[in-house]
């Protein structure tokens, strides 16, 4: 019963909201002719929209009293969306660089099926985390959205593989006539490059589709994102930030003209001098650089806090009647992104530490070590060879990480009646070619060699083309392509006592292939500290499904689907749905279904090839300890020696090192089990609300063991883990301390080398929760008319399969990133050509840590870094919004957004790293007239 209390509460909200109704004025008594649709979910078209399965509507009227202006920033409104998934805005280390996903209940963008009006859109032509294929939302123009519908149980039963956490179906205008522009401005009240954004959009249209028989539309959309540095940034940050990130404040002494760094020959004629350390500004350094004897160079300036975005989506759409009851349709969908991710010049690595790198094409570890200036060189004023901490800073422009794509959709399709059936069958082709390119890392032997002949001029501005040589483009590029066919049919069978026995059924046929592939030179292990990939495959998916409604009397309905998928060659799965619903009365609806879903292996799971990629940020349960310690006393020391106590924390408690992962092709799909259990409530006719329960857990879960569980079962694992011997670097900082403290510290066992491993169906997961939707709407006659609503998320339990203990981990709810309770309340008041609205969005707080593995952020990890235990926790939430709009004249609207409107601050959040908190009050004004 430890969920009781918690049950009690959602309860007495949606006991307290059903009470509200009781002071309206007058209920609205607007009649309107049932009419049979599609609900998503579902291929059947019915009169009561409320299924067996809880459906969310979002209409195109809520989209814009959100203020949303990219599909994204709809999608995060919804609080079954977990906000987890891969996002645009930190594609700068990441495999699908340039574009965003949605995943809910936790369980990832491969678990979440995006539709466009019922069908599937193309994969992203990179994949998440180099394992799911998944649908960039920055593809899909906004403002031609009707309305979005979200299906919050598994689907595979009816759509087939990736539905098993739930469905997002898109819906757009379908009957547009003349022309129509829009155009909206965002930005910070306070500080203008803050949340800056721009949008517009044109749609034109001609036919009407039941007077003339055909309608053809098109709509183009662009939007951009302007960017800031994180030297911008800065002054807005809070001290609480600071604290936990003091490395905002830090230079580098990686500068320009640099710092020399090294040590006199032991057997150096000077015995004064012999085998001490040399660390001093070389000549040159501007005075306002120069700190304690070296020089310093501020790198914030250069890389960006927000990255800048650039997007243009178009969707053309026609239906013409054709003779009898038969309609052609197509459809086209174009979009083309971009991003640019800048970051801080390169800077050079003489601490005699060897960078390593894992070549997942041949198999073998990869080691470069920056080279030491000569004797002789014209840089070099000793007469032994020696390091200069450089920053390559000529061009500074010229260091940053783009990611781009473009993306396709082309169907066609008919669909008429006949012999008592409906029809719809179409054909279609689409794709998504994406690049990521950087000029950043260094080519080992280019590099190397303009460093030790002197090509390269230290403390001049060199040429481009020498620059290219050094640092040249890299990156990798990615496609995925489908064709496909699809065919359904559905019709009334006979009568029940509750109305007439319906039967859909369809066969859809798809052939999918990807690509993803290092540029050359990373192929080759020319670029020092990039690793590769080379993945590659392709598969024909063949299926069937069947579905039944049957209402067997007026209270009782079920419903009844089951779908086969099979990979030509490979597994297949078939997979079960039961759904009942019983209509108590008007006021009271009870309903459930239970299913079985699935996912099958990704094409980068099961292709070609394989991969290598470096982990940043990740602490060492072995040397983290030692590396605090170390940290504290340096920064006991002089400049040189603070600068260095950064470094002596992160070589132990955020460390980087490369890990590898191959494709296997005798991975079985992943299959869920699904339930849910809800009550959909009207007491008035003005105002209803459901309540669902649903319970996901996952088996057969395709993946690799994940770093933090590695780590902290590293003497378990054989093998596993490799690690280098202790560095020159690690002896360098142990020595230095011990001259500072007079006391012996160092790092007990040498840094990781690197981690290696293959997909497995070895995983599991488990996810259950509460979602409350509650829509009331009051006319008030000449007062006009009020409109409330409540959305609301209680998650129960969130836990992954732990394969080392071979048991479930703690439940993640209730931890950083799972708050237990998510809310958005949403009221808004029309008159004549006025609406206003207020929206407020609640978080319920969490633990700091994100789960038992952070050691960083426990109560007792916490206390280390000097965080108290009331401070160890995460504060609830939340924001209020603003909306309003006239209608000027006929055709033409203006609207006005304020977010945030109370101003409120980011909530503290006491743990190293972490998205920068610049939440400020922020406004949009939109601009809308149709011709």
């Amino acid at each position: 019963m430890k969920h009781s209390s918690k049950l009690q509460y959602t309860v007495l909200v949606a006991s307290i909201v059903a009470a509200f109704p009781g002071i309206a004025l007058a209920q609205n008594a607007d009649d309107k002719t049932p009419q049979r649709v599609v609900v998503t979910g579902s291929n059947l078209k019915r009169v009561d929209s409320e299924t067996a399965s809880p459906v969310q509507v979002l209409s195109r009227q809520e989209i814009e009293q959100s203020g949303a202006q990219t599909v994204a920033q709809i999608l995060d409104n919804l609080t079954s969306n977990d906000r987890g998934a891969i996002s645009d805005l930190g594609g700068t280390n990441s495999w699908a660089s340039g574009a965003t996903g949605v995943s809910l209940r936790n369980l990832g963008t491969g678990a979440t099926l995006v539709l466009l009006n019922g069908r599937r859109l193309s994969s992203y032509g990179f994949a998440d985390g180099l394992q799911a294929n998944f649908v960039n939302i920055d593809s899909i123009p906004s403002d031609v959205i009707e309305r979005v519908e979200i299906l919050k149980d598994g689907a595979s039963a009816v759509y087939g593989s990736d539905a098993v956490a739930g469905v997002v179906n898109i819906i757009t205008r379908k009957n547009f006539r003349g022309v129509g522009v829009k155009a909206s401005a965002q930005q910070s009240l306070k500080h203008a490059f803050l949340d800056h954004e721009r949008k517009a959009s044109i749609v034109g249209g001609a036919g009407d589709f039941d007077a003339d028989g055909y309608n053809a539309f098109a709509h183009l959309e662009v939007y951009s994102r302007g960017k800031f540095t994180d030297r911008q940034a800065r002054p807005l940050l809070p001290d609480w930030f600071i604290r936990m990130n003091p490395d905002r404040d830090a230079m580098s002494t990686g500068s320009v003209p640099g710092n020399y760094v090294g040590r006199y020959p032991a057997n150096y004629r000077d015995p004064a001098l012999a085998g001490k350390s040399i660390n001093v500004a070389a000549p040159g350094c501007a005075p306002e650089n120069l700190k304690g004897g070296l020089c310093f160079y501020d790198y914030w300036q250069d890389s960006l806090a927000r990255a800048p975005a650039e997007r243009a989506t178009f969707l053309g759409s026609g239906r013409l009647k054709l003779s009898g009851e038969m309609t052609a349709y197509g459809e086209l969908q174009l979009a083309k992104t971009r991003n640019n991710y800048n970051t801080a010049p390169p800077r050079s690595n003489v601490n005699g530490v060897p960078l390593s790198w894992y070549d997942s094409i041949s198999g073998k570890m990869q080691y470069f070590t920056d080279p030491q200036l000569p004797v002789g060189h014209p840089k070099n004023p000793y007469d032994f060879p020696i390091g200069l901490n450089y920053r390559f800073a000529d061009d500074r422009d010229m260091f940053k990480n783009v990611g781009s794509s473009e993306q396709f959709r082309a169907m066609a399709g008919l669909q008429g009646a006949g012999l008592g059936w409906e029809w719809d069958g179409a054909i279609g082709h689409m794709g998504s070619k994406a690049r990521q390119q950087q000029h950043l890392y260094r080519d080992r032997y280019a590099y190397y060699d303009a460093i030790v002949s002197g090509a390269y001029k230290f403390g001049q501005t060199n040429d481009r083309a020498l620059l290219e040589k050094m640092f040249p483009e890299m990156g990798s590029h990615g496609e995925y392509r489908q064709t496909f066919v699809d065919f359904k049919a559905n019709r009334e069978l006979y009568m029940l006592p509750g109305g007439p026995l319906q039967v859909a059924t369809g066969v859809d046929l798809r052939r999918e292939s990807f690509e993803h592939m290092s540029s050359d030179n990373v192929l080759a292990a020319r670029i020092v500290q990039f690793s590769g990939v080379k993945i590659d495959g392709s598969r024909t998916v063949a299926a069937a499904f069947a579905e039944l409604a049957a209402p067997f009397t007026n209270q009782l309905e079920g419903s009844f689907a089951v779908r086969g998928d099979k990979v030509i060659g490979q597994a297949g799965a078939v997979v079960p749905k039961v759904g009942l619903r019983y209509k108590a009365n008007d006021m009271l609806m009870v309903r459930g279904t239970a299913s079985k879903g699935f996912r099958a292996p990704s094409l980068p799971e099961t292709g070609n090839g394989g991969a290598s990629w470096f982990n940043n940020g990740y602490t060492d349960p072995k040397r983290c300890a030692a590396a605090t310690e170390l940290r504290n006393i340096l920064n006991t020391g002089n400049a040189a020696d603070k600068n260095m106590a950064l470094t002596a924390y992160a070589l132990g408690c955020s460390v980087s090192f490369p890990s590898a992962v191959t494709p296997n092709p005798d991975l079985k799909p992943e299959y869920t089990n699904s339930f849910t259990a809800g009550l959909v409530i009207q007491p008035m006719r003005a105002f209803s609300f459901t309540i669902d329960y649903y319970n996901i857990k996952r088996r057969d879960e395709i993946a690799v063991k994940s770093i933090d569980q590695t780590l902290a079962n590293e003497d378990r694992l054989g093998g596993l883990v490799q690690r280098d011997p202790l560095t020159a670097h690690d002896l360098d900082i142990a020595r230095r301390a011990a001259e500072l403290s007079g006391k012996t510290v160092a790092y007990p066992i040498g840094p990781i080398r690197t981690i290696a491993a293959q997909y497995e169906n070895y995983g599991k997961s488990r996810v259950s929760g509460l979602d409350l939707d509650a829509k009331g709407r009051w006319n008030l006659g000449d007062s006009g008319t009020l409109n409330v609503g409540l959305e609301l998320n209680h998650q129960f339990e969130y836990q992954q399969w732990d394969s080392f203990a071979n048991a479930y981990t703690v439940n993640y709810v209730g931890y950083r990133g799972v708050p237990r309770t998510r809310a958005v309340a949403k009221m808004s008041w029309e008159l004549g050509s006025l609406v206003a609205g207020l929206r407020a969005n609640y978080t319920n707080g969490t633990k700091l840590a994100w789960g038992d593995l952070d050691s960083t952020s426990s109560i007792e990890g916490c206390a280390s870094r000097g965080v108290s235990k009331d401070e160890c926790r995460i504060a609830s939430d939340t924001t209020v919004d603003l909306w309003t709009r006239y209608a000027f004249r006929p055709g033409t609207t203006v609207s006005a957004n304020v977010f945030n409107l109370f101003d409120r601050k980011d909530p503290v959040k006491l743990y190293p790293g972490g998205s920068l908190p610049l939440r400020a009050r922020t406004v949009m004004l939109t601009v809308e007239h149709k011709f």
